[in-house]
């Protein structure tokens, strides 16, 4: 009983996604939320956006680590008004670093986004496509102490992003998830999950692909849409079954009506610069020295043209270097062929 209540009270002071401040219906029509408190849900670094692959840079980042990923981790399952929300309750934290982030952020908490129909629900579009739904895992800075003071922070937060696509076939880690989604439908109820596992295996299914990833500033993607999140998309999709993610759509929201939706429109780019890292060692496309990115991650390293290598190049020092190997003799070599020339004058 009292592991339940200070989970419920961890899951009651997460204002990341706050019961009653999202509706959905008017989204779906437009792309902002526009009263008063939601005022900053207007800005240059909001968030989803449409990926456009022929328009991203290449870039060459740190693997990113997860941390105690094989240990079994406590967990919450519930339903907060307009998402399934997965929330950790282990005093032991899940904690990511590198890649494009500036420091080691810790696991909050994971939600989902779906549309009404299997052909549309992600919220981050790739080539102005979608997926039928998108996973968000949300971790904030450990070094600002705790979540509520990492939103305060312009670096904040990192959410990881993992696209689904409906097939046929049943995913086998959802199936450990759908059975106790069916015991939350009502709005503000919550279970405790059954596998200890099951956050490990949703946020890492597989370390081979974690590293192909798109990565960019941005915001979140509900009031108050704070632009303090670096995002990393996964590029390579999974699957769920069509049945299985037809009972996210039967949870309820707050007024006893199906959550059948619950994706923000994508947002103007701005002139961001959407960086999609490369370890593929035989990849054919062409390498792009990046820019730095807008959030302050380490910068993206050079990828060289034959081995994608991460060394920086400094193209000042490496033109100075050459015109020196160039140009450059010594006075032994003047004498010497003044020697030479001077009897033919």
């Amino acid at each position: 009983m009292a592991f339940l209540i200070v989970t419920l009270g961890l899951l009651l002071s997460s204002n990341l996604i706050a019961a009653n401040s999202v509706s959905y219906s008017a989204a779906k029509a437009s792309s902002l939320w526009t009263n008063d408190e939601d005022e900053t849900c207007v800005g240059k670094f909001q968030s989803p956006i449409d990926i456009e692959e022929n328009n991203v840079e290449l870039a060459s980042y740190p693997n990113l680590e997860f941390s105690t990923l094989q240990k079994p981790h406590k967990a919450v399952i519930m339903n907060n008004g307009h998402t399934v929300m997965i929330h950790n309750s282990d005093s032991e934290p899940l904690e990511i670093s590198g890649a494009s982030l500036n420091s080691t952020y810790v696991f909050e908490q994971l939600h989902f986004h779906w549309g009404n129909n299997d052909s549309l629900g992600s919220e981050d579009l790739i080539n102005n496509n979608s997926y039928s739904m998108e996973m968000h895992a949300v971790f904030w800075k450990k070094a600002y102490g705790t979540y509520d003071e990492a939103l305060k922070q312009d670096d904040g937060l990192s959410v990881l992003g993992y696209w689904y696509e409906a097939t046929n076939d049943a995913n086998p880690l959802f199936d450990l998830i759908v059975p106790q989604i069916s015991e939350i439908k009502k709005a503000g109820s919550n279970k405790v999950l059954k596998d200890n596992d099951i956050v490990s295996k949703l946020i890492a299914p597989d370390l081979a692909s974690a590293q192909d990833y798109f990565t960019y500033k941005g915001s979140l993607t509900t009031p108050p849409c704070l632009e303090i999140v670096q995002w990393i998309d996964f590029a390579k999709p999974q699957h769920i079954s069509h049945e299985q993610l037809s009972v996210f759509r039967s949870i309820q929201d707050f007024d006893n009506k199906e959550v059948t939706h619950n994706f923000r429109p994508v947002q103007p780019l701005d002139g961001r610069t959407v960086y999609r890292n490369v370890r593929d060692t035989q990849s054919t496309v062409t390498p792009v020295l990046a820019k730095k990115p807008e959030m302050s991650p380490p910068a993206p390293k050079n990828l060289n043209a034959n081995t994608l290598e991460e060394a920086p190049v400094d193209n000042k020092k490496d033109n100075e270097h050459s015109g020196a190997s160039m140009w450059t003799v010594s006075p032994f070599a003047v004498i010497l062929a003044t020697t030479l020339v001077l009897p033919y004058q």
